[in-house]
């Protein structure tokens, strides 16, 4: 259904947003950022929105991930050589970070300074990509080469030119009802599952534009205010099927304007929808 699909802004919720932007430029490499007292937006080479930071002093960090929300956002770069400069700039700053290769693409992962996780990560060409019998796509997480990676790595200047938002992961409440939400009502298609733990589903054949997962100890949305994802979008430049999707969701939107509309997801996770 979902021919032309891309992931679009991302709201991160982060305690201080100057600390946060010195991170995301200097160790990230975002260099077109947009900065007031309260509020930082953050976009790639090309000018397109991918990141805006929201200050609440207040609101409190999320250690071992105790509740629903963000699992992690997913930057996805162009090639194999820029995720390797980008591993070689975070191995010279001492950042901590894991790693993995999950067949379909290789992945690193991070942490903002209020513990918001990032990973950054290459695809493979989709023509290497394999598949069970049932038509998931088989994908596994087995060691990384962080030596092959290094072993290309160039100059770093920022991030490079064609860097996306490639996927959002969260912890959800129950996956049978976010299957049924994004299936049925979003019409996105199941990829492959991690046992009953975890989910994994895409439009127009992608490995995952979404990650949902059961991990967390508490399967609820804390009382009080915390880091973490507040909204992520996801743009369709279709208007046929924009409209398509706006009128199954009629009944989940809880905002809308003449080319977009947000949804609430069965985790309380905003969605925003627009038309481009």
């Amino acid at each position: 259904m979902y021919e032309h699909l891309t992931l679009g802004e991302v709201i991160l919720t982060v305690t201080n947003v100057h600390e946060s932007v010195s991170f995301y430029k200097e160790i990230i490499g975002f260099t077109h950022i947009e900065l007031n007292d309260k509020e930082a937006k953050l976009f790639s080479n090309e000018g397109k929105l991918l990141i805006t930071l929201r200050e609440n002093k207040e609101a409190k960090k999320n250690p071992g991930q105790l509740y629903v929300g963000l699992y992690h956002i997913a930057l996805l770069y162009p090639d194999r050589e820029s995720l390797g400069t980008q591993i070689k700039h975070l191995l010279a700053h001492n950042i901590e970070m894991g790693g993995a290769d999950h067949l379909v693409s290789e992945a690193v992962y991070i942490q903002d300074p209020d513990g918001n996780g990032i990973e950054l990560y290459r695809d493979r060409p989709r023509t290497t990509w394999s598949y069970e019998e049932n038509g998931m796509i088989v994908m596994d997480t087995k060691p990384l080469d962080v030596t092959g990676l290094h072993a290309l790595a160039e100059e770093w200047d920022g991030i490079p030119d064609g860097l996306t938002m490639g996927h959002i992961h969260t912890h959800v409440k129950n996956l049978a009802d976010i299957e049924t939400f994004y299936k049925d009502i979003l019409q996105f298609d199941v990829m492959t599952y991690f046992g009953q733990q975890a989910l994994f589903m895409s439009g127009a054949g992608y490995h995952h534009h979404f990650g949902f997962n059961t991990w967390v100890r508490n399967k609820e949305k804390p009382k009080e205010a915390f880091v973490g994802m507040e909204q992520y979008t996801i743009h369709v430049k279709d208007e046929e099927t924009f409209n398509q999707v706006r009128d199954r969701a009629n009944k989940e939107i809880v905002d809308h304007g003449e080319a977009w509309f947000i949804v609430q997801d069965p985790s309380e996770m905003h969605i925003k929808f627009s038309q481009t």
